[in-house]
C-alpha cells in the first residue's frame, strides 16, 4: 500500500507567524509575534459612521490553524463585534485593535474569501470583503467519523448508522480484513471505565457506514478481550467455504474474493488469570456457513496459558502472546495448528501441557508452545506490534509507559530478548526525545506508516510508527531511529481550559484534541479533490466515545 507521509508533516505555526510576518514588522515597533504586532496598532472603538474596510491581510497563504492578519479600518477594539469569515467558514478572532485584527484561519476555507463584519443589533453592522483570496492549502485534520457522548454522557451503546450510532467507550483496539479493508474490527476491553458496560467484538462497515456487534463477550466467557489480529490458512475453499485443499499460486492467483475470505480467522487474546497455567489466552474464530463472522461462528481455543495481554501473527505464520502474570512471550508455530485441523484431529490448547522453555531446554507433552524470553518482570502489561517486514516487533508496555524493541532472526524464526527503544521505564511524562529521553504515559496500539520521504532516500527501514499516547491525550510518532514525536493532540496551551483533553476537530496541533485514545490503525481511501491515494488514520476515542479520523481536508461544496 502507498501510504504517503510527503505531505503529513506538521510545520509548527510559529515558523509561520515570523516568516509570514517580516513584511509588516518594519512598520509595528520591532514586534516579535502576530500579537504584539496587533497590539500596537489604533485601538479606537467602531464607529458606525465610518465605513469599514479591508486593505490587506499576511501571509496570502496557509492551511487550517494559519495566523492571519488583517488589515483595514474601522475594525473596533471589541473582539465580540467582530466577524471574520474564510472561504465561508467562521474563524476565531484573537484580538483587534481598529487598523488590525489576528484570527486563525478555519477548517475547509477553501474558496478563500475573506469578509470582516463590525457592529451588533444595537448599532448595526457593516461588511468588507478583501479585493484578494485566500490561498487555502489542503492539510491532514482530525475528524470524526461515528460516534458521540451526550452531555450527561449516557448515551449508552447503540448499533445502527454511522449518523445514530453510540458506544465506543471502553478501552480497545482496531484490525482490519486482511482481504476486505471496507471491514475494521473493534475488541474492547472487559474492564471499565466510570462504570460503563463492557461489549464484545464490533464490525465497522465503512462501505455501507454501519456499527454491528457481531461477537457477544459472552462468546469469550466474559472475559478481557485484549487485541485482535487476524491469522490467514493456507488452504483452498470453493465460494461456499469447503475446504479443497492447500493452496498455491495458481489457486491464489484465480481464487475470488469470495473465496478467498474463508482463509481468514479472528485471533482474539483474553486476559484471564489461573495459577494452574490454564487460563483462556487466545481463540481464533472462523467465519460462520453464511461466511461472516457472527454469534454462530465456531470458536475454540487456540492457546492457554496465563493473562495474555497481546496476541500477534508474525507474516512467516508464527503467532506470539503475552503473560501479563509472568511478563514472558510465547510462540505457537501455527502450522501444527493447521494440520492438527486438516487431519480432523482435536487441537491441545494448554500451553503447559506441550512447552518447550527455550532458556532451560526442557520439554513437555507436543512441544507445540514455545517460552522465549522475559520481558522484565511479573505484571508487565504489554502488546507487541509486529513490523510489516517481520524483521521486528514493538512491545508496547502499558502501564509501565515505554516501549522496547525485539529484532527477528530469519534462521531460527524466532524474536530475540528486547531492548527498550524509546520511554523511560516506570516513568510518565510527556516529551518528545530520543530514546530514553522521551516520555510516554500510557501508551497504546500502535500502527506502521509508510514514510515516502523514507523511501526516496533509499533506506532499509522506510516505516514509522504511530501510536496512542493514552492519558497524554496524542497521537505520537516513532521513527527507526528511536526519535518520538508528537503528531496530533497533546496540546493544553492552545486551548482556555489549560488541557490536553478534549473534543475538538481539525488542525492537527493547536485546535484537535483527543480523550484517551487506545486504538490506532492507518488505511488509504481515494482523496475526494484529486482522486488520488491519501493516508487516513481511524482512532478509537474512548473517553469522546467515538470513531476519529485523521487525513487530508476533503472539499465537500465542490466538485473535484
Amino acid at each position: 500500500m502507498n501510504r504517503n507521509l510527503k505531505t503529513m508533516r506538521f510545520i509548527p505555526l510559529g515558523i509561520f507567524a515570523v516568516l509570514s510576518m517580516l513584511f509588516v514588522m518594519t512598520s509595528c515597533n520591532d514586534s516579535t509575534t502576530v500579537q504584539d504586532y496587533v497590539g500596537v496598532q489604533k485601538s479606537d472603538p467602531y464607529d458606525p459612521s465610518k465605513p469599514v474596510g479591508i486593505s490587506e491581510f499576511t501571509p496570502k497563504s496557509g492551511g487550517v490553524g494559519q495566523q492571519l492578519v488583517i488589515s483595514g479600518s474601522n475594525f473596533g477594539n471589541d473582539t465580540s463585534m467582530v466577524n471574520v469569515m474564510i472561504g465561508g467558514k467562521k474563524a476565531v478572532v484573537v484580538n483587534v485593535k481598529n487598523n488590525c485584527l489576528y484570527c486563525y484561519v478555519p477548517s475547509g476555507a477553501f474558496t478563500g474569501e475573506i469578509a470582516v463584519t463590525v457592529g451588533n443589533n444595537d448599532v448595526g453592522t457593516q461588511t468588507a470583503q478583501a479585493t484578494d483570496k485566500f490561498d487555502y492549502q489542503r492539510n491532514m485534520v482530525v475528524g470524526r467519523l461515528c460516534g458521540y457522548k451526550n452531555e450527561h454522557d449516557d448515551q449508552g451503546w447503540n448499533d445502527g448508522g454511522f449518523e445514530t450510532c453510540t458506544g465506543f467507550r471502553n478501552d480497545g483496539v482496531m484490525q482490519f480484513s486482511p482481504y476486505n479493508h471496507d471491514q475494521l474490527f473493534i475488541v474492547y476491553d472487559q474492564e471499565p471505565y466510570w462504570g460503563s458496560v463492557a461489549h464484545g467484538i464490533q464490525l465497522l462497515d465503512l462501505k455501507q457506514r454501519t456499527v454491528k456487534t457481531i461477537l457477544p463477550l459472552s462468546m469469550f466467557s466474559n472475559e478481557r478481550l485484549r487485541t485482535i489480529d487476524f491469522a490467514v490458512d493456507p488452504f483452498a475453499y470453493d465460494a461456499n467455504g469447503t475446504l479443497t485443499g492447500r493452496s498455491d499460486d495458481a489457486w491464489l492467483a484465480s481464487a475470488t474474493a469470495d473465496q478467498k475470505k474463508w482463509r481468514e480467522h479472528l485471533i482474539i487474546s483474553a486476559d484471564n488469570e489461573d495459577n494452574n497455567y490454564r487460563a483462556h489466552s487466545v481463540y481464533i474464530v472462523d467465519r460462520d456457513p453464511s461466511g461472516e463472522f457472527s454469534s454462530s461462528s465456531p470458536h475454540r481455543l487456540l492457546a492457554c496459558y496465563r493473562q495474555c495481554n497481546g496476541a500477534s501473527l508474525h507474516p512467516n505464520g508464527e503467532l506470539y502472546f503475552t503473560s501479563y502474570a509472568n511478563g514472558e512471550v510465547l510462540r505457537l508455530e501455527m502450522s501444527k495448528y493447521w494440520d492438527t485441523i486438516e487431519a480432523g484431529e482435536t487441537w491441545d490448547p494448554y500451553a503447559i501441557n506441550n512447552l518447550y522453555d527455550s532458556a532451560t531446554g526442557t520439554i513437555s507433552g507436543s512441544g507445540a508452545f514455545e517460552k522465549l524470553f522475559t520481558v522484565q518482570d511479573t505484571r508487565w502489561e504489554f502488546q507487541i506490534d509486529i513490523h510489516p517486514s517481520g524483521k521486528y516487533a514493538y512491545i508496547v508496555v502499558i502501564n509501565q509507559h515505554y516501549i522496547l524493541r525485539t529484532d527477528y532472526n530469519e534462521s531460527t524464526k524466532r524474536f530475540s530478548a528486547p531492548y527498550q527503544i524509546a520511554g523511560q521505564m516506570k516513568t510518565a511524562g510527556f516529551t518528545d526525545g530520543v530514546g530514553k529521553g522521551a516520555r510516554l504515559s500510557r501508551p497504546y496500539q500502535g500502527t506502521f506508516v509508510k514514510n515516502e520521504e523514507y523511501v526516496k532516500n533509499g533506506r532499509d527501514d522506510i516505516y514509522d510508527f504511530y501510536f496512542c499516547d493514552s492519558q497524554n491525550n496524542a497521537i505520537r510518532y516513532l521513527s527507526p531511529e528511536g526519535i518520538v514525536k508528537t503528531y496530533a493532540g497533546g496540546s493544553a496551551a492552545t486551548h482556555a481550559d489549560g488541557s490536553t483533553a478534549g473534543s475538538e476537530n481539525g488542525e492537527l496541533r493547536n485546535v484537535a484534541r483527543f480523550y484517551r485514545p487506545t486504538g490506532l490503525v492507518n488505511d488509504v481511501h481515494k482523496d475526494a479533490i484529486t482522486g488520488e491515494n491519501t493516508l487516513i488514520f481511524y482512532i478509537l476515542d474512548t473517553r469522546n466515545a467515538c470513531i476519529r479520523t485523521i487525513t487530508m481536508e476533503e472539499n465537500t461544496t465542490s466538485t473535484p
